[in-house]
């Protein structure tokens, strides 16, 4: 059947089809622009994740000192503690030695008397009760000895840990400022080169809203410098892992930002970087 058209008011040559030449237009000019603004937000995390890589390269030339300085710390801090602990506890020991030896000693001259004035006695009750007496003394003064006997011991383990803790604080402190030393000297080395890198990256920052700049941020916590792959071929130059054939014509178009499935990374397409 033959299609109708009712082709009455339309002018093809005049205003008519100018408004609807003039939408079409629009249109593209939108799409265009859109991809323009996208383009350029994805330039803009390239250019920012080259800076990356050699702010990466810096630190990678400070090696782990960084690292290696707080574990230094954190260990000169357990080895403080400990060592404050142990002397705490030795100052307790020896005040209980100081008390024990004390009372002993009281005890001892108690004993020591009645033991004189036991064959003075006028009888036999007398005798037997300073008897008794001295021998519950001697009871008292041999407890006594077996607790010296056990704090002395505690006392020496404790005296022979701290001394073994404190020769390791010294080593550590030693190995702390010999790398805080090493690390001053790369900070110094580094220093114009660190703040022009990172003067241009707030420079770049500035013009990426705040979302991507989260999304980039975060990516670039876990790859450091590395934050942006590359579509080459089909495949993310990230993980190398193959990308599927619409996405790759997506990120061609660039209408939005795509992360790569695999690893998470920011994907461009490498006609971008040419």
């Amino acid at each position: 059947m033959e299609n109708n058209y009712n082709l009455e008011g339309e002018d093809f040559n005049g205003e008519g089809n100018e408004e609807g030449a003039s939408k079409i237009e629009e249109y593209f000019d939108d799409e265009n622009s859109l991809k323009e603004k996208v383009t350029d937000k994805l330039k803009l995390l390239y250019l920012l994740t080259e800076i990356d890589k050699k702010l990466a390269d810096i630190e990678e030339e400070k090696g782990d000192l960084p690292d290696r300085i707080d574990s230094l710390t954190e260990s000169i801090k357990k080895y403080e503690e400990r060592i404050s602990e142990n002397k705490n506890t030795l100052e307790i020991i020896n005040s209980e030695i100081r008390k024990i030896k004390k009372e002993s000693k009281s005890y001892e001259e108690k004993a020591n008397k009645l033991d004189e004035e036991k064959y003075n006695v006028r009888n036999n009750k007398e005798y037997d009760m300073k008897t008794k007496q001295i021998d519950e003394y001697l009871e008292i003064l041999e407890r006594n000895e077996k607790s010296l006997k056990e704090k002395d011991s505690l006392k020496e383990t404790l005296e022979a840990e701290t001394s073994s803790l404190e020769k390791n604080l010294e080593d550590c402190n030693v190995e702390r400022d010999k790398c805080i030393e090493e690390l001053e000297a790369l900070n110094e080395e580094f220093r114009d080169e660190e703040k022009e890198h990172n003067s241009k990256r707030e420079e770049i920052l500035k013009n990426i809203d705040s979302e991507i700049k989260s999304l980039y941020e975060r990516i670039n916590s876990s790859f450091k410098g590395e934050a942006i792959a590359i579509v080459r071929k089909g495949n993310c130059s990230g993980c190398y892992n193959s990308i599927p054939p619409q996405r790759v014509i997506e990120i061609r178009m660039a209408h939005e930002i795509y992360t790569c499935q695999s690893c998470g990374r920011i994907l461009i397409d490498e006609s971008l970087i040419e």
